[in-house]
């Protein structure tokens, strides 16, 4: 759906067209195991590998997590997408995850080369001062750890890796990301992974850090679970020693984590937590978010609400039962009362899919769904949804029993947040044919800004060839911009200080001078992209630059580690040609006030 040059006016943020494998194969996990002939073969790869397929060693099953597809190390995730990501289905109870990552060796020969002399180690961990001595004895997919000893890059939640250009070297620097990236999250949050990946490569391949330092990455799946979100970071942070990590992408794996994150001295950027709670942590200044606070985004939601045409006169707000829903809810609400008082407005929440099933979902939603439109003669003129893309089916149930009714009653309308409109044209695909433009109509959503023209353009472009002609949805951009943000702070490090989380956000500050050198991601010169290397120099030898970035502006905050910027009404039109498909289409710009002020005002785009 994406076509160059992306404009404004046409900029379709959804999923229409993606297809439910996106980029499988696209981020392989390394799982170059030893080799073997029978289980005792195996002892030197970790505990409770067996003899696989192959004659490889892979996990027995009590290394897995049982019911989980795609998180045992010798499946290859698609690596390739919201805001607040999505959360429509139920997902699997937690169960026993990998803990051990210390590789203890029985009997294993370690060479690099078959006619060189071997050394053999025998009982307790392998330890270690580089990365070769654990590729060498147990495989690409070992590193040297924190403790100095060998252990596996890959868990039951962490199952892609990467090297710079796939060779292992000595000379590195890990990022790791969290995020959600297994069903039912895949379709809107691989585009966010995939971007630390886009951003990692471009680094490696047009830059490095002082000395000839390049960035290893390795992604980790929290599936929503705050157990999983914990163990990613507990193995990234602690075993691995990685001093930064993009994610989670949700706002309550964020508040979760900000603890953990403190204790570890491990650095946190979110593309797309956007709780305002978030804002007021003590996390010594290792929280950060490419996404604005939804301090401004209450406001923008709540001042909407009135202008719509008519005015309405009985509202129902729903939100979803989490962190995200229920601040921003309250938020919108509160300000809703004050301004408007006029209105009639009921409150619904509904729960967060996690954990449930199928049919405890259905039963719940459709609970609340009936408490939402009420009696005949009795019905919402508007509903306002706050939560994830699980509000696509939200309004198709409140579309049912509109249709249920004879006659038909007057149509509502939907306004919905920030986390529910990248899947707006998704709405449309699962609409039945009659309702499709009556829901294009009545259908609108609130967003911040979260890119810039040009910069887009020049980035939707490299990541469709670099991941098999997909088209990014807009989010993607935060991830890019976060990932890139703390690779170049890693070069602003003073020389012979530690790359660690505490000091590589203290070279945030040179990242965001307006004094600095101006610096925008869409620079670009034949196959170059000179802006890395441009920010990189003159941050090694201690100038500071003012980013601009796949986003938008970086001007973050540096006492709140944050960003504030506009935001968008976004309406769904017809595809050209294909009136049956819907692409977003910003109608109109809330713009705030100077700071310090949270509020703002609407004004239509021409």
């Amino acid at each position: 759906m994406f076509t160059a040059p992306v404009s404004l006016r046409s900029l379709p943020l959804g999923l229409a067209g993606l297809a439910c494998g996106l980029a499988f194969g696209a981020c392989t996990a390394i799982t170059n195991f030893a080799d073997c002939k029978v289980d005792e073969d195996c002892a030197g790869a970790g505990n409770g590998y067996v003899c696989g397929p192959g004659n490889k060693c892979v996990p027995g099953d009590d290394e897995t997590t049982s019911g989980d597809p795609g998180t045992s190390p010798t499946t290859s995730l698609p690596t390739t997408s919201t805001t607040e990501p999505p959360v429509t289905t139920t997902l699997e109870t937690e169960t026993d995850a990998v803990t051990s990552t210390t590789t203890s060796t029985t009997e294993t020969t370690a060479s690099t080369d078959p006619d060189t002399e071997t050394t053999t180690t025998t009982g307790g961990p392998l330890t270690c001062t580089a990365h070769s001595e654990c590729v060498a004895a147990l495989g690409d997919d070992h590193v040297c750890g924190k403790a100095g000893e060998c252990v596996s890059a890959l868990t039951a939640e962490c199952q892609t890796f990467h090297w710079p250009s796939d060779k292992p070297a000595d000379k590195v620097v890990f990022v790791g990301s969290i995020m959600a990236t297994s069903p039912p999250f895949d379709a809107l949050v691989l585009p966010l992974q995939n971007a630390v990946q886009l951003a990692v490569e471009d680094f490696n391949a047009n830059s490095d850090l002082p000395g000839g330092v390049k960035i290893a990455w390795i992604g980790c799946d929290d599936q929503g679970s705050a157990d999983k979100a914990t163990a990613s970071l507990t193995h990234l942070s602690d075993t691995i020693g990685v001093p930064v990590v993009v994610g989670p992408i949700f706002s309550e794996l964020v508040l979760l984590l900000a603890d953990q994150a403190k204790a570890s001295g491990t650095l946190l950027i979110s593309p797309t937590a956007s709780a305002k709670e978030i804002t007021d942590l003590e996390d010594d200044g290792l929280v950060w978010r490419t996404i604005p606070s939804d301090v401004y985004q209450a406001n923008a939601f709540a001042d909407r609400i009135p202008q719509l045409t008519p005015a309405p006169q009985k509202v129902a707000l729903l939100n979803k039962a989490d962190a995200y829903g229920k601040s921003l809810h309250m938020d919108a609400f509160t300000r809703l009362m004050d301004k408007e008082p006029q209105l009639e407005i009921t409150n619904h929440e509904y729960p967060n899919p996690v954990g449930l099933t199928q049919a405890e979902l259905l039963q719940m939603y459709g609970t609340v769904i009936a408490n939402a439109w009420g009696a005949p003669g009795d019905h919402p003129d508007t509903i306002g949804i706050i939560g994830t893309t699980e509000a696509i089916d939200i309004i198709l149930g409140f579309m049912n029993a509109w249709s249920a009714e004879n006659p038909d009653p007057p149509l509502p309308r939907f306004v919905v947040s920030h986390g529910v409109v990248a899947a707006l044209p998704d709405l449309i695909a699962k609409a039945p044919a009659p309702l499709k433009p009556v829901l294009m109509q009545i259908t609108e959503g609130v967003a911040p800004i979260i890119f810039d023209e040009a910069n887009f353009n020049n980035f939707n472009i490299r990541y469709k060839i670099r991941f098999n002609d997909q088209a990014p949805i807009t989010a993607a951009s935060l991830s890019y911009d976060a990932a890139m943000v703390l690779m170049l702070a890693m070069a602003g490090v003073p020389e012979g200080e530690p790359i660690d989380g505490k000091n590589v956000a203290a070279a945030i500050a040179k990242l965001v001078d307006k004094a600095g050198t101006a610096v925008s991601f869409g620079e670009v010169m034949g196959l170059s992209l000179t802006f890395i290397k441009k920010a990189r120099n003159i941050l090694v030898t201690g100038g500071t630059v003012d980013l601009k970035g796949v986003s938008g502006a970086l001007d973050f905050d540096l006492a709140t580690g944050e960003v504030r910027v506009n935001l968008l009404g976004w309406g769904i039109d017809a595809d050209m040609g294909m009136p049956d498909v819907g692409v977003l289409d910003p109608k109109r710009m809330y713009v705030l006030a100077p700071v310090p002020s949270t509020e703002g005002m609407w004004v239509d785009l021409p």
